[in-house]
């Protein structure tokens, strides 16, 4: 969304200096989606990017981490749609993880909350699950794509489970 725009009767890139990256798997899930995702993945939006030859494809590794480059891997999640991409970028001696729609708001983070719209519910609680001991054992960054009132977060183990132990913006890194 927003990577698209109308240039007279033609919709292209609107940052025609960009690359647009995706991986083989998720590309094809996208522009074949499901009759549940159809609205999420619309042709019109996508299909722009390709044609005009700014798209690149990562390969999808043999595990769910791989290194994208000196400051940037990808992480890979399956559950909420095949093959998503998750940054985790090098910032300031920290790792900032975008979560996208494996944790798309704070309010996401204790274990059984999940979207209903996932298209592999159990798989994103094993893959939340995971990552979330990763992140407490790594002290992450969480930038939520989605939350209209937190924009970073930092998480703990609790008696309960793992919460929220902090928020925070992303400039007062």
């Amino acid at each position: 969304g927003g990577s698209i725009m109308r240039d007279g009767d033609k919709l292209v890139p609107a940052f025609k200096n960009a690359s647009y990256w995706s991986n083989e798997r998720h590309w094809k899930w996208a522009t074949n989606p499901n009759d549940r995702e159809k609205a999420s993945f619309l042709k019109e939006n996508i299909l722009p990017v390709k044609e005009s030859g700014q798209l690149k494809l990562v390969p999808l590794p043999d595990w769910n981490i791989s290194e994208f480059s000196d400051t940037i891997d990808m992480r890979f999640v399956h559950g909420h749609t095949d093959a998503m991409m998750l940054p985790q970028i090098k910032y300031k001696d920290r790792i900032v993880v975008y979560m996208a729609d494996l944790l798309p708001s704070a309010a996401h983070i204790p274990m059984p909350y999940i979207m209903a719209y996932d298209m592999f519910p159990l798989t994103t609680l094993q893959e939340k699950k995971m990552f979330l001991h990763e992140a407490v054992e790594n002290n992450y960054i969480l930038f939520f794509e989605h939350d209209p009132k937190f924009e970073c977060a930092e998480v703990e183990q609790m008696e309960k489970g793992i919460r929220m132990k902090r928020a925070f913006k992303l400039d007062e890194i």
